[in-house]
Formats: C-alpha cells, sequence, structure tokens
C-alpha cells in the first residue's frame, strides 16, 4: 500500500503544502487564496478529492507517471493504494494510444521506492 507521506516529503525537504496546492483543481474554492492561508493539508487533500472531477485536466494522460500518481493519491483523499491498484490506474484507465504507459509492476515499485520528489510512502 502506498500513499503520500508528509513525513517523508519533509525529509526530501519539499513543502508538503506547496506540494498539494500546486495540484489545486481550477475549480477549487482555495485556488485564489495566497499560501499562508490554505490552512492544514489534510483540508486541502480533502478539497481535491471533492474538487477534481470538475477539472478534466487534473489528470491527464501526457504528465509524468509519478505526477499521475501523485494527483491519484490526492483524488483519492490519499488513501493508501495497493501497487496493483496504483499499476491499474496507470496502464489502463490513462494509458492511450498516442501515449501507451507500459511499465511492469515490478518497475512501478522501483520506481515509487526510489522517488525523491513526491513523497511516495509504504503504508
Amino acid at each position: 500500500m502506498f500513499l503520500i507521506s508528509v513525513d517523508r516529503l519533509n525529509k526530501l525537504e519539499r513543502s508538503p503544502i506547496h506540494m498539494v496546492a500546486g495540484r489545486l483543481a481550477a475549480t477549487s474554492p482555495s485556488k485564489s487564496k495566497p499560501v499562508n492561508e490554505l490552512g492544514d493539508l489534510k483540508g486541502l487533500i480533502r478539497e481535491i478529492s471533492q474538487n477534481y472531477k470538475n477539472d478534466a485536466s487534473f489528470i491527464r494522460s501526457d504528465m509524468p507517471v509519478q505526477e499521475i500518481i501523485f494527483r491519484t493519491l490526492l483524488a483519492r483523499n490519499n488513501r493508501p493504494m495497493s501497487l496493483s491498484d496504483l499499476h491499474y490506474e496507470l496502464t489502463e484507465r490513462w494509458a492511450t494510444p498516442i501515449r501507451p504507459i507500459v511499465v511492469t509492476e515490478e518497475r512501478l515499485l522501483r520506481i515509487l521506492d526510489s522517488d525523491t520528489y513526491y513523497g511516495f510512502a509504504r503504508k
């Protein structure tokens, strides 16, 4: 099971608030607020999970694999997802004939375990 870890983001010297705020959907109420007024991280993630469906470009097949995973986890309120579920999202939901995403579960596991940007962690 994988999720976005605040502890991991802090160890990577990334601001969890900035990482998540940068992915707010265009229709999110907090989109126009300054960063110092955004509130807590869980609230932002919840806001994304409630509003991303109204933004067709929130997840696009032309995004990098790790970005798709990051946004998928945000869209699901950062609930832990299994490797096989993440693999399905990438290879079945977001792959297109124009941009096939061909990655094995083993390769995806290496991608997640070697992440140094998004704060992916096993739960």
